[in-house]
C-alpha cells in the first residue's frame, strides 16, 4: 500500500513537471505558427521562425520570436498591430507541429508572403523571392484602396458639414441675442454657408417683425375701440344726468298739479333706456379688454415658444457638431494611416533592395551579402530589406565596382550575434 502511494505521488509530480514544461515552452527556429486575426481574415497565415530566430508578419514587420513563449509573442505582435485597427485586434497564435523537411529555405522581409519554402537544386536568391510572391510593393490591399476613396469622401463631406453647422450655430446664437448680422460683407462673400444662414436670419427676422407690427396694430385698434366706447359711456352718462334732472323737475310739477304723471313715467323710461345703453357699452369694454389680454398672452406665448425652439435647434446643432467632429477625427486618422503607407511606398521607390543570407556554417550563424544570382543552400534564410541609395561619387573617388560584382562596402561574411 505504501509503495502504491509513492508511485502515485511520483506520477503526479512528473505530470506537474510535464505540464509546467509545456506552459513554459520557448519558441525555437523552425517552429511553425498559425496566426488568425478576426477583423482581417486575409491577414491570417502560417509563419516560420527563421534560423536566426526572427519572423516577419505584414504590418508588424520583423520580430524576434526565438526564446519567447506563445503569449509573449502574441503580446508583442498585438502591440505592433494596434495602430492599424480602430479596436483592439482579436489575435490568436497556435503552434503547429512541424513536419521534418530536409531541404527548406526561409524567406523574410520585403516579400509578399514570408515563410518557409522547399529548396530546389540550383536555386538562387531570385528564385527564392519568386516563390515568396515577389517583392512587397504596397501595404494597401485593393479593398483598402477602395476604402481610402470612401473615407476621403467622408472626410470632405464631414468638413463641409462642419462648416454648415458652424454657420447654423452662429445664426441661432444671433437670433437668441436678437442680432441682425452674422459678419462683415467680406466674411459673408467668402463663406457661402454663412451667407446662406444670413439670408435665413433676414427672412426669420422679417417674419418676426411682421408679427410684431401686426401685434402693435391690433393693440392700437383695440385701444381706439376702447376709447370710443368710453367716450360713448361718458356721453350717455351725461344724458342720464340730464334726464334725471328733468325727471326731478317733472316730479315737482306733478306734485303741484302743473304736469301729468304720464310725463313722469315717460321720463323714467328714457332714463332706464340710457342706463341700459351704458351697461351694454361697459360690457363691450370688458369684452375688448379680455380680448386684448388674450391676444397679448398668445403673442408672449408664441415668443417664448420661438425662443425655446431656437434653444432646441442650437443644442441639436451642437450635438451634431460634436458627432461630426468625432467622425472626422476617425476618418482623418484612417486617412493618415493610408497616407503613411503611401509615403512608405514613395520612400521605397527611392531606395534599393538589399539581399542578405543567414546561413549556419559549422554550427555558427553567419550573415552574407548576396545578389539576385547568389545560390541558396538548404536551411538558408533569405532576408530582403531596403537601403538608401548611396550618394554619387565625387571626383578622385575610388572606381565603382562592376554591376556583376557583389557589394563591397562591407565584409561578405559577418558573424550575426
Amino acid at each position: 500500500m505504501r509503495g502504491r502511494t509513492s508511485l502515485a505521488g511520483l506520477f503526479l509530480c512528473l505530470s506537474f513537471i510535464g505540464a509546467a514544461a509545456q506552459t513554459t515552452y520557448r519558441l525555437q527556429p523552425g517552429d511553425t505558427l498559425q496566426v488568425w486575426i478576426a477583423q482581417e481574415p486575409e491577414l491570417g497565415r502560417e509563419i516560420v521562425i527563421a534560423p536566426d530566430g526572427w519572423l516577419s508578419f505584414p504590418l508588424a514587420g520583423h520580430l524576434k520570436g526565438a526564446d519567447l513563449s506563445l503569449s509573449e509573442l502574441e503580446a508583442q505582435l498585438l502591440d505592433r498591430l494596434k495602430p492599424y485597427f480602430k479596436d483592439v485586434p482579436n489575435l490568436t497564435i497556435m503552434l503547429r507541429p512541424n513536419a521534418q523537411h530536409q531541404s527548406l529555405i526561409y524567406v523574410t522581409g520585403e516579400v509578399v508572403t514570408p515563410g518557409e519554402y522547399p529548396h530546389r537544386p540550383d536555386m538562387t536568391v531570385l528564385h527564392g523571392i519568386s516563390v515568396a510572391g515577389g517583392v512587397y510593393r504596397t501595404t494597401l490591399l485593393a479593398a483598402d484602396q477602395d476604402r481610402s476613396v470612401v473615407v476621403q469622401r467622408e472626410v470632405e463631406h464631414a468638413g463641409k458639414h462642419l462648416e454648415e453647422l458652424k454657420a447654423r450655430i452662429q445664426r441661432l446664437e444671433a437670433e437668441l441675442k436678437e442680432a441682425t448680422t452674422l459678419g462683415t460683407p467680406e466674411e459673408l462673400a467668402s463663406n457661402p454657408a454663412l451667407a446662406q444662414e444670413q439670408s435665413l436670419l433676414n427672412s426669420r427676422r422679417e417674419a418676426v417683425s411682421l408679427e410684431e407690427r401686426a401685434q402693435r396694430q391690433a393693440e392700437e385698434l383695440t385701444e381706439r375701440n376702447a376709447a370710443a366706447l368710453r367716450e360713448q359711456v361718458d356721453m350717455v352718462s351725461k344724458r342720464v344726468d340730464l334726464a334725471k334732472r328733468r325727471l326731478q323737475s317733472i316730479t315737482t310739477l306733478v306734485a303741484k298739479g302743473g304736469a301729468e304723471s304720464s310725463q313722469q313715467m315717460v321720463q323714467e323710461g328714457v332714463i332706464a333706456e340710457l342706463e341700459g345703453q351704458i351697461s351694454r357699452l361697459m360690457s363691450e369694454i370688458a369684452t375688448a379688454d379680455r380680448a386684448r389680454l388674450a391676444e397679448n398672452a398668445r403673442y408672449e406665448s408664441a415668443r417664448q415658444e420661438r425662443h425655446t425652439q431656437l434653444l432646441v435647434e442650437l443644442n441639436a446643432a451642437r450635438r451634431d457638431q460634436e458627432e461630426t467632429q468625432a467622425r472626422l477625427s476617425d476618418s482623418t486618422r484612417i486617412m493618415s494611416i493610408y497616407g503613411e503607407n503611401a509615403l512608405a511606398n514613395q520612400q521605397r521607390a527611392r531606395r534599393v533592395l538589399s539581399y542578405r543570407i543567414v546561413r549556419s556554417v559549422d554550427g555558427e550563424i553567419r550573415e552574407l551579402d548576396a545578389t539576385e544570382t547568389t545560390p541558396l543552400m538548404p536551411g538558408d534564410l533569405l532576408r530582403l530589406s531596403y537601403r538608401d541609395v548611396e550618394p554619387a561619387p565625387v571626383a578622385n573617388a575610388a572606381p565603382a565596382s562592376r554591376p556583376d560584382e557583389p557589394p563591397s562596402t562591407q565584409s561578405t561574411e559577418t558573424v550575426a550575434r
